[in-house]
Formats: C-alpha cells, structure tokens, sequence
C-alpha cells in the first residue's frame, strides 16, 4: 500500500476517534443536571400583628424576607377564592414589585390598600419569589377579609420581646442579649452553663382570662408548640409562668413593671442555665431525661392563650446553649 495514503488513511482514523471521543464527552456533559438553588421565604406577616386578617377598603400590611437562589427577579402577591369557599361576587387581586431585582436578600414590608369591592370571606394568600435563575417558590398563606365593624376586639399581639442574660457573677442588663428582633451581639448569641436568662414580654389586645408560658426548648426534639394546650412539659423547660383574669377592658399583659416609673423594673425569676428544676411554679418540673440540658441550640420564646375567647399566640427566637 502506497506510504502516503496509509498515512492519510491513520491520519483519518485516529481524526474520527478523537471526534467521536469529544462528542461522547459533550453528550455526556449534556447529561450532567445542573441543580439550581431556590429562593426562600421568612418572618412572613399577613396583616397587623400576622393576624391574617385583612379590612376591605382599609390598609393592609405584609411583612417578610427573601433570599435569593441566585439574585431575586419579581416579588408577587394574589389574594384568590379558596376552594369550597362562596362569595357574593367575583374577585382577585394581584400586586408585583420589581424594586428588589438583582438582590440577593431583601426584607419586605409593605402597606396598600385592600380594594372597596372586595367581597368578604376567606382566601388564598399567595407569595411568590421568582429568582433570577429560573426558579421560584411559592408560599400559600390563609387571610379572611372582613368589614371594620368585624374587626375583633379581642386580638393577642406581641408588642415587646426582649431577653436578659445574667453573668454568672449575677451582673445583667435589661436587654443585654435580644430586644425585639436583633441579638445585641449577632455573632455570638448564647448562654453559657451557670448563666441566667429572664425575659420582658408585653402581649396587647387581651380581655378576660389567660395563661403564658415561657418555654426554652431543645431544638433536636422537634416541639414548638403555638398553644398552651399542645406544650409537651416532659419536652420543655419552663422558664415563667405569668397569668391574667377578669380584663374587662383591652389590656397589655406584662412580665415585668416599671416600678413608680422611674426605670426600677421588678423582674419575675430568672432560670439558671443547668438548674435541675426548671420555673413551672408553684410545681416546677425536674430538668432531666427528655428535656436535659446539652450543648445546642434552643429554641426560646413563649406561648400564650386566652381561654376566655380561646385564641393564642407564640413567639421564638433560637441561640445556643453551651454547657461547658
């Protein structure tokens, strides 16, 4: 066979070869699923207080937080009839903002107006997160529309949290660990073994009687309970136990008083990071098996009833509990 030919014809073979090669390795590239990461939704509040209660013709608010995937496209709403439900006539609602694109996280809170025409009843309350990348996550929560004559009087709203730490040599400061929202210091929010945590809460829009507990709670065992009802008291550590009875009148319930006004606050007991009860009185409870103490994070927050209109309202925040 002719020299020049046969290497011509090597030549093509091994050209064919390596072309065959970069196509089954681009095929294969093709094949990989690339997995794009969602956005996600947080502290969401529908209307005052997340009461999920909107006023037809009045100011609603939305509050909530939103972390991109990639970058944050569009933020939608819809209010749509909920099926099984009946209304007087057809209606939905829909607002887009665009003002958080290309963000990566972003905290929303918002007031516009619930539209006159709105029929009342209760709907879907839909969010909607639409990332940069393609993704979205939507989030479907309940809001009842009602007239302002309906609005109830009786409405159990968190107005004040704060959280206290106490040295171990007995040395705090009101507020000194989490005020209403924001830990004092952000990288480090924890209690170490022998400290002592206290807490200042104010619940507005009570009557009649009720009950608050505050709870601190393993977050391995899985247990945030948003009534007093469904507390687990072999799951948690009681920190407080506050009551009212006989309001009359709208009132705020308090943990804590400023005595004479003049900034000296009479606190209600303190519990010791490592105590063996916890401050279920007059009948506290052993801290031990279930509920004993570990190094971890904690959930720690209160939740609270009122059983004379049977409505109840919770709160958490979580930190780490260091017992070393």
């Amino acid at each position: 066979m002719n020299t020049k030919l046969l290497h011509r014809l090597k030549f093509l073979f091994f050209s064919t070869m390596l072309l065959s090669l970069l196509c089954i390795s681009c095929n294969q590239d093709d094949d990989v699923d690339v997995i794009l990461e969602t956005p996600s939704i947080s502290e969401v509040e529908v209307g005052l207080y997340d009461n999920e209660l909107g006023v037809v013709g009045e100011d609603f608010h939305f509050n909530a937080e939103f972390l991109a995937g990639e970058l944050i496209d569009l933020v939608k709403i819809n209010i749509e009839p909920r099926l099984g439900e009946t209304y007087s006539s057809d209606w939905s609602f829909e607002m887009i903002w665009d003002k958080y694109q290309g963000l990566k996280n972003a905290t929303m809170h918002q007031h516009f107006d619930i539209p006159a025409e709105a029929p009342k009843g209760i709907y879907d309350f839909i969010i909607t997160v639409t990332d940069q990348n393609g993704t979205f996550l939507e989030e479907v929560r309940t809001i009842e529309l009602i007239d302002a004559e309906d609005y109830p009087e009786v409405n159990p709203h968190l107005s004040v949290f704060g959280i206290d730490k106490i040295d171990v040599d007995g040395v705090g400061g009101f507020y000194n660990f989490y005020t209403n929202g924001d830990f004092r210091d952000e990288d480090n929010p924890f209690f170490s073994l022998n400290e002592s945590i206290w807490s200042s809460i104010q619940i507005g829009g009570l009557k009649g009687d009720g009950i608050m507990y505050g709870l601190l709670i393993k977050k391995s065992l899985n247990h945030k309970p948003e009534t007093v009802e469904a507390i687990d008291f072999s799951k948690v550590i009681v920190t407080e136990v506050v009551t009212h009875s006989g309001y009359e009148e709208v009132s705020t319930l308090k943990n804590s008083y400023n005595t004479n006004y003049n900034n000296h606050y009479l606190y209600g007991a303190a519990l010791k990071i490592g105590a063996t009860e916890d401050n279920n009185l007059p009948d506290p409870n052993p801290i031990t098996v279930t509920n004993e103490w570990e190094s971890g994070t904690y959930y720690y927050g209160f939740v609270y009833t009122n059983t004379s209109y049977l409505k109840s309202i919770f709160y958490y925040v979580e930190f780490d509990v260091v017992m070393e």
